[in-house]
């Protein structure tokens, strides 16, 4: 993965996990879902951002060392 597309990668999951986690905290805190369908979206944004994360960006994941043209 080139460097470039790399730090735009991790800021969109950043941002994913930003949006998520500011509403999953918020309907924790209250105690009552989110009203919204924009919430429920931004709620559901929290485990494929963090798959996303773990997968592609994580120092524990297999993508991290490995070169382009090195094949599995």
């Amino acid at each position: 993965m080139k460097p470039g597309c790399r730090v735009m990668g991790l800021f969109l999951v950043g941002l994913a996990l930003y949006q998520s986690l500011s509403v999953g905290w918020g309907a924790w805190q209250m105690q009552h879902w989110p009203s919204q369908p924009s919430e429920w979206v931004r709620l559901g944004l929290l485990p494929v951002a963090l798959w996303v994360y773990v997968r592609y960006f994580s120092p524990w994941s297999d993508c991290w060392c490995r070169d382009e043209d090195e094949s599995r």
